[in-house]
């Protein structure tokens, strides 16, 4: 099982993807992920560092999460 996500920088237009594996015995939906963004903490895009979650709304926008089976 793996998740991947792609950023897709509103600051700079950078394209980043990222491809990780999870436990299997842990059940995921993006959308479960996606109810728990932190906007405390600080995400940045890895090319110009712009903060990629200012809002949950706002982070949504740029990133895409997608879990494999």
């Amino acid at each position: 099982m793996g998740l991947s996500y792609t950023i897709d920088c509103r600051a700079c237009g950078a394209h980043t993807e990222y491809r990780t594996t999870i436990c299997r015995s842990r059940s995921l939906e993006a959308t479960t992920i996606a109810d728990h963004i932190d906007t405390e903490c600080a995400i940045r895009c890895p090319v110009c560092r712009a903060r990629l979650n200012k809002s949950r709304a706002d982070f949504l926008s740029q990133v895409s999460i997608v879990i494999e089976a």
